[in-house]
This record gives C-alpha cells, structure tokens and sequence, in this order.
C-alpha cells in the first residue's frame, strides 16, 4: 500500500523479530485491521448533496512466499483487501493487490558466469485510483526494488473500478570487472471496468496498453563514481471504454547519469538527456537524487522528467516532472517515524485542449511494535489535485487520519 491514495501503510515486518528465516520455503501470513476517517472518498470538489466524509474499515490478508533454490529464488505476495463504509454502503468492495519477483542469477549463471537476470510482475484490482507511488527510503528510484508503475504519476481520477498489470524482465552481463551492459523489457495494462461514459473530472477514461524496452550500459570510473548510458523506447495503446477508437503513442528517451558516493552515509545521482515523442515534439528528460543511509536512518529525495502515458481524455504522451521524498526514522527497538511527500506536475494534449495536472501529496505514520508479532500504526495524510483542460479546472484536497492493527506470524 505505497500508493498516495491509501491512508498509510499496514506496517513494517517487527523489529523485534529475530532475522527473517531462510530456506527453500517460507510461508509468512499477516493480517492488517485499520479504521480511517477520510474527508473525501469519491475524489471529487465539494458540490451540494454530495458528502464526501466518511468512516472506512479495512481487512488486508496477505500471505508471502519466500524460496530459496538451487535455480531461482524470489518471493509470491498474495494479498485482498475489502473495505467498509459507514455512510456509503454502495462504496463496500473487495480488491486485491499481488506481487510476484523471481531472482534467477543461478540458473542463468550456470552457462553465462558474468550474466544476471530477474522477472517482476504486479497485479491489482480495486476501485481507487493509482495515486504516487515513492521509492523506499534509502534507496535508489531507479534501483530495480522501486518497480514503477506507469500510471501512477499523480493523476488522482474518480472512483471507478480498475486493473494493473505490471511485468518485466531485466538482464544484465558484466563485460569487465568495471563495466557491464544491461536491458529490460516491460508491459503494463490499465483496464477500467466501467461503462464507456465513465470518467473523472469531466474528462472520459481510456483503457491502455503500455510496452517499453530499455538497453544501457553502466561503467566504474572510480571507487566513488559511476556512469551509466540509458535508452528506452516506449510504446502506448489508448483504447477507449467502448473499443470504438484507438490509437498509439511512442516515444524515444535517452540519458546520461552519474551517481557518486559522497560520504559513507549519502549517495548522490544525477543526469539527463532527450525525449523525442512520435508527433515530432521533444523534450528533456532529467533526474536526481539524495539517498541517505545511517544506522537507524533512511531518505531519500529525488526529482525525475520523463514521458509517460495519459489515460484520460483520449491519451496520448504526457512530460511530467515528480518531485518526492521518503524517510525513515527508528527511534528504538520498538518505535519507528515514517514520511512521505509527492509533488507531480503534468503537462500534454487531449484532443484540441492543453491539458495540465498539479498533484500533492504529503503523509506520515508512527509505528508501534507490541511484540514479534503485533504492531499498530497510526497515520495522517493531506492530497491536493487540481487540473485544466482547456477552459474547464478542477480542484479538490483529502484528508486521511488512519488507526491500523497488523499482526505477522514469522
């Protein structure tokens, strides 16, 4: 639940648990409880008779499969969540929110010493839209645990049932003790399963189907610094609700990076390159980032440019610049302090109209583990959206204060 949308996350795995066991297969179920009060649950501007307030209890089972193979290992997240609503029984559903990561370096190692590989693919179904999704503090945005979702750029739709399907497959080989080449392959689909008159914030939804194919190389310069040369080619179907129309957007991006170790406790990246879209039109790409790394500390702070699909209106290619930070506080053994902010600023085209979305999204939890097995978490978050298409603007904010009981049987 790292999604903008959601009140918060159901926690953390226990600090107080010895270190996660290892072996060829390990079940871990958990169970998370929240209540919430949540100041907008359709994601629309305040207008008469509509109330958007309400009280929302949560159940999210999930059960995590590690394994640890002489070929492959990886893990199998399998999660459902329902949601229950005091004031709005019709809102009531069930959704479900599932991961799957195979690391399959042994097998492949077995006739390239020097090769790598990895599949990754996530699945969800829900109602809610795809909100920011940050990297984990401490972290690299581009490091292959952060998978990025396509559609979750900050475009905060009305509610309306949908499905995610996110794959990939990454493979790198070391072509010398500096320097190694690397590609990836994914293929993401949005579905939403309405009729063709739904839409949000005056604009219709479209179903999309996005491919993108990545090739680079990385090389060591020193102990300290790295350069990495990427390009990547993405391709997008949007497909209206009703299948009557469609069409296909491409687009060219190439970058040049540099990440330095700055002290032993803070990492910097940075780079930049070209975007060339099908229509002709172009732009830059850039990013940066901060990642720091302590004893009982993690952040992480990161700006990215790039090209992305829309799936509102009648799509097309959209230059966002999102700006986020993620942090980490362990306070004590059994305390921790989270944060969280996104800022998503999102410019294009649908039909003759220009087309710009502003998002914000600012959170935070504290953490309490009781024992290895039981936590709660409480947690607030504030989002803002607003957005112009042609002469038409929209603008509405959200408020989220959220209670959650996690138990974890590792």
């Amino acid at each position: 639940m790292a999604h903008g949308q959601y009140s918060g996350s159901c926690g953390t795995s226990s600090l107080l648990s010895s270190e996660s066991r290892r072996g060829l297969f390990v079940l871990v179920p958990s169970m998370c409880v929240s209540e919430r009060f949540d100041s907008n649950v359709f994601y629309k501007p305040s207008s008469p008779g509509l109330n958007r307030e309400d009280f929302v209890t949560s159940v999210n089972p999930v059960l995590r499969v590690n394994h640890e193979g002489a070929y492959a290992s990886g893990y199998l997240n399998v999660g459902g969540f329902s949601e229950t609503y005091v004031k709005n029984p019709g809102l009531n559903y069930f959704g479900t929110s599932d991961t799957l990561f195979l690391n399959l370096d042994n097998s492949i190692k077995r006739w390239l010493p020097n090769a790598s590989l990895s599949i990754f693919d996530s699945f969800r179904y829900t109602p809610l839209p795809p909100g920011f999704v940050n990297p984990a503090a401490g972290t690299s945005p581009s490091d292959p645990a952060n998978s990025q979702n396509v559609y979750a750029q900050g475009f905060l739709a009305s509610r309306t049932n949908n499905v995610i399907n996110n794959a990939s497959v990454s493979t790198s080989y070391a072509t010398t003790a500096s320097t190694s080449l690397y590609a990836s392959y994914s293929y993401a689909i949005l579905r939403f399963l309405g009729s063709s008159s739904s839409s949000t914030q005056g604009q219709s939804l479209s179903n999309s189907t996005t491919q993108s194919g990545t090739v680079g190389g990385s090389a060591q310069l020193s102990g300290l610094d790295t350069l990495n040369i990427r390009f990547a080619h993405m391709q997008s179907e949007i497909i209206s609700i009703s299948g009557t129309t469609s069409r296909v957007f491409t687009s060219d991006t190439a970058t040049i990076a540099w990440s330095r170790i700055l002290t032993p406790n803070l990492r910097g990246e940075l780079g930049g390159g070209g975007i060339l879209i099908g229509s002709g039109d172009t732009s830059y790409a850039a990013n940066a980032a901060l990642i720091m790394n302590s004893l009982n500390n993690s952040a992480t702070i990161s700006y990215a440019r790039s090209a992305l699909p829309s799936f509102l209106g009648t799509g097309g290619i959209m230059i966002g610049d999102v700006f986020s930070l993620s942090a980490v506080q362990r306070i004590d053994r059994q305390w921790q302090l989270s944060e969280s902010a996104s800022y998503a600023h999102t410019t294009g085209t649908s039909g003759i109209n220009s087309v710009e979305y502003n998002s914000f999204f600012l959170g935070g939890t504290i953490e309490y583990w009781v024992t290895s097995i039981w936590s709660a978490t409480l947690g607030y978050n504030y989002s803002k959206f607003n957005n112009s298409s042609g002469s038409a603007k929209t603008d509405f904010d959200r408020q989220v204060i959220a209670l959650s009981i996690r138990a974890t049987w590792e």
